[in-house]
């Protein structure tokens, strides 16, 4: 049989006759070789299979033949679905740090949970970055939540020694002996731990990092009486890292070593839509009317905006319109809420020159910030329409 004559479906047929013979294995090029030769009698070396199959945009395996004459073919990207949760086995004394669903009633899930995830449950150990606000410690908490495990949160700092969270000698009978601690406890135990701000820790202290990321282990030297112990991180104990980049507003951070980094694998987390703060804000207050789910929302956005264009030193997240909105519904005026959750944020970093700005961003949104003296300016002013009409 010439080249030719063994066609694209034929070289499909035989792959999914192998295929039904063995679905629990992966079908390789020699094989469908071996198939070509005993059903063709043609000798077809295995580079010029491969070829052929990428050429078709098919893959050697995996195809689910009992669906190939039904519809379209299986696409070649697999997407990421999320495995049924496990019933880990987390001690009765430790349930009380598993985040309750509570605290995720405004939450919104994007597809950046899903990928962190993801990384997760393969045992990678996820370092999360971005502006203040995308959401990139929260997700974290959800993951832990939704997987029912016990959740740590450790903020760090220049100093933070990792050596320092394993335990401390104390005196018992007269006795010095060792205590371990919380975090010795937790890893040892199904959980997520989660290191908050790691670029604060300096370079030289990170070097700690490297067994716990390495080989999952920790040896501590004062444990067993003073023998030292080696804790190995329970096969569920997951561990991950959260990070600003450093910016002209976050200058507190070191960059960190890639003997560090290299052990880490990474996501980039996006600002949220308006979408997202507009869906957040009616999941959160449920009673506030759209009108207003509007204007605050407006009223954000226009609030990044205007630091960006402005080079404001200052980065302002979703928890400052919820605190807004939150006073706000509490019973406090529109212009204190305002003033006590956002604006005076521009005072706590020394820009109270730009808090006044702000506050003409609030009076484009709420008529009833304005006093009589600015109304009036407004209604004489020719421009007057355009600037409501504009938001």
């Amino acid at each position: 049989m010439a080249t030719s004559q063994v066609t694209n479906e034929q070289l499909k047929e035989c792959r999914d006759e192998l295929q039904v013979e063995n679905p629990k294995q992966k079908i390789r090029a020699w094989q469908i070789k071996d198939r070509i030769k005993a059903k063709f009698n043609y000798a077809m070396d295995e580079s010029t299979i491969r070829g052929r199959f990428l050429i078709m945009k098919e893959p050697l395996s995996g195809v689910n033949v009992g669906l190939r004459s039904a519809g379209p073919a299986v696409p070649l990207v697999k997407v990421y679905d999320e495995p049924e949760v496990p019933e880990f086995n987390v001690p009765d004394e430790m349930k009380a740090f598993i985040p309750p669903a509570s605290d995720f009633t405004s939450y919104i899930e994007r597809g950046i949970d899903k990928r962190l995830a993801l990384h997760y449950d393969k045992g990678k150990f996820p370092l999360t970055q971005g502006k203040q606000g995308t959401g990139k410690t929260f997700s974290h908490e959800y993951y832990a939540h939704k997987r029912g495990l016990p959740f740590l949160l450790l903020s760090c700092f220049e100093d933070f020694k990792l050596p320092k969270l394993f335990g401390e000698k104390t005196i018992e009978n007269g006795s010095v002996v060792f205590k371990e601690s919380l975090f010795t406890w937790f890893i040892q135990n199904p959980c997520v731990i989660l290191f908050d701000e790691v670029n604060a820790i300096s370079n030289q202290n990170t070097f700690d990092f490297h067994a716990l990321t390495q080989n999952r282990e920790l040896f501590v030297k004062d444990a067993d009486n003073g023998n030292g112990k080696l804790y190995r991180l329970h096969p569920h104990c997951r561990i991950g890292f959260a990070q600003n980049p450093k910016s002209a507003k976050y200058i507190g951070g070191n960059i960190k070593p890639s003997n560090f980094l290299g052990r880490l694998t990474y996501i980039t987390y996006p600002e949220f839509s308006k979408s997202d703060i507009r869906k957040a804000i009616e999941a959160k207050f449920p009673d506030l009317d759209k009108e207003q789910v509007k204007n605050f929302t407006t009223f954000y956005f226009a609030c990044i905006k205007s630091i960006e264009s402005s080079n404001i030193p200052v980065d302002i997240s979703i928890r400052q319109i919820f605190n807004v909105i939150d006073l706000y519904t509490s019973g406090l005026p529109l212009r204190e809420s305002i003033e006590d959750g956002l604006t005076s944020i521009l005072e706590a970093v020394s820009q109270p020159q730009n808090k006044d700005a702000f506050w003409r961003l609030a009076q484009a949104n709420w008529a009833e910030l304005l006093d009589e003296v600015e109304v009036e300016k407004l209604s004489k002013s020719r421009g007057f329409a355009s600037f409501w009409l504009g938001w």
